[in-house]
């Protein structure tokens, strides 16, 4: 993306500014109020686009960021305004898989309504884990910076479920990426049951049957999804 001058920058926040007032005016959908900013501000990124037309700084994203990782009982990780912004407008640099996830449910967009998806989302297993240990010299870039992921027991359980979300939220009809995740929280409750209270365990179990539920009645991946519920 060619190079934007702070003033034309101020002039583009503006600019998004009146745009998502009209549209909430008119009543429309945070997915059609960036589309009316992309289409008014081609130098804007869908990233930048979403966090626009929900009316956040910056610093409001990151804020959204660490409270998902608070309440999903995880450590929250060091996001700045400077790696959201090199993300938002540099098209070589941006979040690696953990980072995506939470991006995705703060702004309740899907990796590919963000621009996040150039990795391909659906093109294996194990794609959603989040929960590992953070180190210093981590700085949130694209996958090939990225440590090896461990996700932890205490982590490992609401972010089971939150993988398996986000997967059928690009597929809710199943996939084999589904499946791979379905089995990975079978056996992560297998292994892991004496770890939990019995009680909040049942949750968990409970409402990852309730996601899978609708894969039940269609889609290629049937019998796995069936298999893996059952």
């Amino acid at each position: 993306m060619a190079t934007v001058t702070r003033t034309r920058r101020a002039a583009i926040q503006r600019a998004a500014q009146r745009i998502r007032m009209r549209c909430q005016r008119e009543h429309h959908t945070v997915e059609r109020t960036v589309t009316e900013i992309r289409t008014a501000l081609p130098e804007v990124t869908a990233l930048e686009a979403w966090r626009l037309a929900l009316g956040w700084s910056r610093a409001d994203a990151i804020e959204q960021v660490a409270a998902l990782y608070v309440d999903a009982g995880l450590r929250p990780r060091g996001l700045t305004d400077a790696m959201l912004c090199r993300w938002e407008h540099d098209a070589g640099r941006w979040p690696d898989d953990e980072y995506t996830v939470m991006l995705c449910r703060a702004y309740g967009a899907r990796p590919e309504q963000l621009g996040l998806d150039r990795y391909g989302w659906a093109s294996g297993p194990g794609m959603f884990r989040y929960g590992r240990v953070h180190t210093a010299a981590d700085d949130g870039h694209g996958p090939h910076e990225q440590e090896p992921m461990r996700m932890t027991t205490d982590a490992g359980l609401p972010a089971v479920r939150e993988s398996l979300h986000l997967a059928l939220l690009a597929s809710p009809e199943g996939s084999p990426l589904v499946v791979d995740l379905a089995e990975a929280a079978v056996e992560h409750y297998a292994l892991n049951h004496s770890k939990h209270p019995p009680h909040v365990l049942f949750e968990q179990v409970r409402d990852v049957r309730k996601l899978l539920t609708p894969a039940l009645k269609s889609g290629p991946a049937t019998e796995d999804v069936r298999r893996q519920v059952g």
